[in-house]
């Protein structure tokens, strides 16, 4: 195991902690991001690594009733309901 997880570090696909972090401590900083419902994260290969940015957000995340569904497995899965 010990071997496998030390291949996978040498692979450009694999980003340390502080790498990981930077998205949302630059979402919390960042005065001037000009859109708050956008995506923030890397911007190199396939999104998955590279400097921050603003992302690709597919249409379907605008979707209300997409976005209702999506709360309500969340609530189920972690068995707690938000209405109050």
């Amino acid at each position: 195991m010990r071997f496998i997880w030390w291949l996978m570090t040498k692979t450009p696909m694999v980003q340390t902690a502080e790498q990981g972090s930077f998205p949302e401590v630059m979402c919390a900083t960042e005065e001037a991001l000009t859109e708050q419902r956008a995506l923030y994260g890397p911007t190199g290969r396939l999104e998955a690594v590279g400097p921050v940015g603003k992302g690709t957000l597919n249409a379907h995340a605008y979707d209300k009733a997409v976005m209702r569904r999506l709360w309500e497995k969340s609530e189920q899965a972690v068995g707690f309901d938000w209405k109050l």
